[in-house]
């Protein structure tokens, strides 16, 4: 097996600007493919790129982002066998993780969003009964959540689950009308390319799906500290999530973090 991947910017695909480099199976130490190795330049540019499509993505119906999303799952679905065995390479799972527990859990994921981006905005909190405060005479309060987009979200994921990561951060952000930018960790990026190749395919405008990829620390960090970007969903460990929530809670960006792992082992021979 042997993948060739670029990185997307406002809908253009193009070379890493620091080049490109190897992804190993884990497992047999053969190499996978090439992946395209991002500049902060890069970085930048489609964090403006995602700006840039936001405010007609946003304005664009339920049913719209719907139906799109349904699209991707079901040209996934139509495809699933092309990435079994690149998960299977790319992450080093037996086979048999790769086809239960990795791929078909994408399509289940962009499909069960596609649902939510038909629920309701608005969310009716049921009624509470308050008594007097010196503020405040005593009453029945009630209120009602407003959900809206948030803007642009950068999507960050583990090497354990690439593509069902993904396909979790990505999934509920474009229902709710956000645009993404797409970085999948430095070992596995193939896979998570590959579904970004298909959801354009299956009819995302340019912009609204942006994807990065690479091992530049700054490049990286572009993506947390970009003015342009409002929100950052990150799964990794908790010294990277530490760097992510004092980067970005220090410009009041929403974080969403899934930090950590206990389940450590050693694998001998």
């Amino acid at each position: 097996m042997s993948e060739s991947a670029k990185v997307c910017i406002g809908g253009e695909w193009s070379d890493g600007g620091l080049g490109s480099y190897e992804i190993i199976n884990p497992a047999t130490e053969q190499v996978v493919g090439l992946a395209p190795n991002c500049s902060v330049e890069q970085s930048i540019a489609a964090t403006e790129a995602a700006r840039e499509a936001f405010d007609s993505w946003s304005r664009t119906t339920p049913e719209h982002r719907a139906n799109l999303l349904n699209a991707a799952a079901d040209l996934y679905d139509a495809r699933r066998d092309e990435f079994v065995p690149l998960v299977q390479a790319e992450t080093g799972a037996t086979m048999r993780v790769a086809k239960t527990m990795q791929v078909p859990q994408v399509s289940a994921r962009l499909r069960r969003y596609a649902t939510g981006a038909m629920e309701s905005r608005l969310i009716p909190l049921e009624p509470a009964i308050t008594g007097t405060t010196p503020l405040a005479p005593g009453g029945i309060m009630s209120a009602v959540v407003h959900r809206a987009p948030v803007g642009v979200v950068s999507c960050i994921t583990s090497y354990n689950f690439p593509v069902t990561n993904m396909a979790g951060k990505i999934g509920p952000a474009l229902a709710m009308g956000n645009t993404v930018i797409v970085k999948p960790a430095p070992q596995d990026p193939l896979a998570v390319i590959k579904l970004v190749e298909l959801m354009h395919e299956a009819g995302f405008p340019p912009g609204v799906i942006n994807v990065m990829c690479g091992t530049d620390i700054a490049a990286s960090e572009a993506l947390v500290s970009a003015p342009e970007v409002d929100m950052i969903s990150f799964t990794g460990s908790t010294g990277v999530g530490q760097r992510i929530g004092e980067v970005g809670g220090s410009k009041m960006k929403r974080l969403l973090l899934e930090l950590g792992g206990k389940g450590a082992c050693i694998v001998f021979d």
